[in-house]
């Protein structure tokens, strides 16, 4: 890995390197084409022959400098070892500018400034080391010319300076050290400047990339968090919403952003919010006064609200609101984030009802022992009584009614045993024919008269599953919700059952699972009530013991299912048995 990185580093090193070559390049052919445009301007302003021979000098110098920037150009595309090119065209131009010095007038010429360009140059490439290195190139050139032209070695043309004379050797040195003192000391200080803007530059990509995978973990950590998230604007706005908020609320991404947060969640309390300002909530409209002592006593804000999805389904929503502050403190809407309690709360009313299912199971089996052995002597007493009278006395009609009542205590303990056995989880498991049950015991209803020719049932059986589960546990939950469903129609109505499956996301879990309906057109539930339908002892019949749905709750926890009530429209109620596959 850490090899990798130095590979990609040197590779960055080597890309930068010709591309400040490829701008050297393109410098040096700018400044050929100025010189050779200068020696039109001087032939033109002097009205000298084209062939003169000063003049044919600098043009000759101007072409051979733009035929091997060109040349050089091509090669720095075609070659590699970019430093050592560099080195070759930095000497190359401390040459081209020597050259150019001889051709103006040696130690007279106004040109011998280029060799800082030069020098710059090398130390963008090369950096210190090189930008010295050149420098001293630079010395030895300038010093070498010089010394030539003061020996009289050699005699420099006047091309574009008029020649000039008495010289002596203090101009020559002079000349000489202001130079090289100029040409080391923007060596070291353009190299050290180089330098550091190479440092800073490598701090900012460090940086850059620091910032780069900060954003991009808080992106990510934004976008995989389960919890919803919504960002309000000063306006009421929605600027912001993460994956998991039009999840839960089943928006699409258009339908959050740039809506006011309480055409998203209608039901939201607004004015419960944290201010963000003292002249007014931007929500409410209403002043601000005494919220700025308040805000930091509820900030941040914590609630629940139920949400209907557009899917019609009712969600309950536990959310949170937090003021969102600037760099600088300052306040600039709100943080909201929220959490589909739904099945939170769904578990935590299942897990209460059986509690108080196990309770009323340990009062049953008090009751029980306490009240079997005596009924039992009670009801074999008044059998032998009735045996010795008459059934059309008042003594034997009297009789008949104690008998009767002793049987309907006798049941209702019975139903008090269930709440005891239906706490275990029976181990007489088998294939359980859902539609061949549920047909049973329709005719053991209308064997027992209840049920009627007043009463119409449909039966819907999309399917015919079979279920492994304990079939008297079975039996005793549809015996339970079909009685229900008659005893909720005295005067009669249709009871309708349906049988059906279903396979995919749109299950409990992803996973698929059988469904029972069992439906009546009765008066319904009121709904303040429907929460505790489910709870032992309580019952909205005058005869009802309150037992039976509560039993009913219990073996379906016990069987793995679940049961669920809904109201029916225009009327009526819904029962609702899942069993997974």
């Amino acid at each position: 890995m850490k090899g990798a990185a130095t590979l990609k580093n040197s590779w960055g090193a080597e890309e930068s390197l010709r591309r400040k070559l490829q701008g050297l390049l393109f410098f040096r052919l700018a400044l050929a084409i100025f010189f050779l445009s200068l020696t039109l301007f001087v032939q033109v302003y002097r009205s000298v022959d084209l062939l003169s021979p000063k003049l044919l000098s600098l043009y000759t110098f101007s072409c051979v400098l733009f035929v091997f920037t060109i040349v050089a150009a091509a090669a720095v595309r075609t070659f590699g070892h970019y430093r050592r090119q560099a080195y070759f065209q930095l000497y190359f131009d401390v040459g081209a500018v020597t050259v150019l010095i001889y051709l103006s007038g040696g130690v007279d010429s106004l040109f011998s400034f280029l060799y800082m360009p030069v020098i710059l140059s090398a130390a963008l490439l090369l950096y210190r080391r090189g930008g010295l290195f050149i420098a001293a190139g630079c010395s030895l050139a300038y010093g070498l010319l010089l010394d030539l032209q003061y020996f009289g070695w050699i005699t420099p043309l006047h091309v574009l300076v008029d020649e000039s004379h008495g010289r002596d050797i203090a101009t020559y040195f002079h000349t000489l050290l202001m130079n090289v003192a100029g040409f080391f000391l923007v060596a070291y200080l353009s190299g050290y400047l180089a330098e550091e803007w190479l440092r800073s530059s490598e701090e900012v990509v460090r940086q850059k990339k620091d910032l780069e995978r900060l954003t991009s973990l808080h992106h990510n950590i934004v976008e995989s968090i389960q919890s919803g998230l919504l960002t309000v604007n000063l306006g009421g706005m929605v600027v912001f919403s993460n994956p998991a908020a039009r999840r839960i609320l089943g928006l699409e991404e258009d339908r959050v952003h740039g809506k006011h947060i309480a055409g998203v969640l209608s039901r939201i309390n607004s004015q419960s919010w944290p201010s963000v300002q003292q002249d007014g909530d931007p929500l409410t409209g209403e002043g601000g006064e005494g919220k700025a002592e308040q805000e930091n006593q509820r900030v941040p804000y914590r609630s629940e609200v139920s949400y209907l999805h557009p899917s019609g389904e009712e969600l309950a929503l536990g959310y949170t609101v937090s003021i969102l502050h600037g760099s600088e403190g300052e306040k600039l809407g709100w943080v909201f984030i929220f959490q589909d309690l739904t099945e939170i709360q769904s578990m935590q009313r299942h897990v209460q009802r059986l509690e108080r299912l196990a309770l009323a199971g340990r009062i049953a089996a008090e009751i029980s022992h306490e009240i079997k052995n005596p009924l039992g002597a009670m009801s074999g007493s008044v059998q032998m009584l009735l045996a010795q009278s008459s059934p059309r006395s008042m003594n034997g009609k009297l009789l008949e009614i104690v008998n009767r009542e002793i049987g309907r205590i006798d049941g209702l303990i019975t139903d008090f045993l269930w709440l005891t056995r239906g706490a275990q989880r029976s181990p007489q498991v088998q294939g359980v024919s859902v539609c061949a049950v549920i047909l049973e015991i329709l005719e053991a209803l209308k064997m027992q008269a209840r049920l009627e020719n007043k009463h119409r049932v449909c039966t819907r059986f999309q399917c015919d599953p079979v279920l492994m589960l304990d079939e008297g546990q079975f039996r005793q939950v549809m015996w339970n919700l079909l009685l229900n469903a008659l005893e909720a129609m005295p005067q009669g109505g249709e009871m309708e059952l349906c049988v059906s499956s279903s396979h995919g996301a749109g299950t409990r879990k992803g996973q698929g699972e059988v469904r029972i309906d069992v439906c009546d057109n009765g008066p319904g539930i009121a709904p303040e009530m429907r929460d505790k339908v489910f709870e032992p002892f309580f019952t909205t019949k005058s005869r009802g013991s309150g037992l039976g749905l509560g039993i009913t709750y219990q073996l379906m926890a016990n069987m793995g299912g679940r049961v669920e009530m809904n109201p029916r429209q225009p009327s009526g109620t819904i029962f609702s048995l899942f069993f997974p596959l």
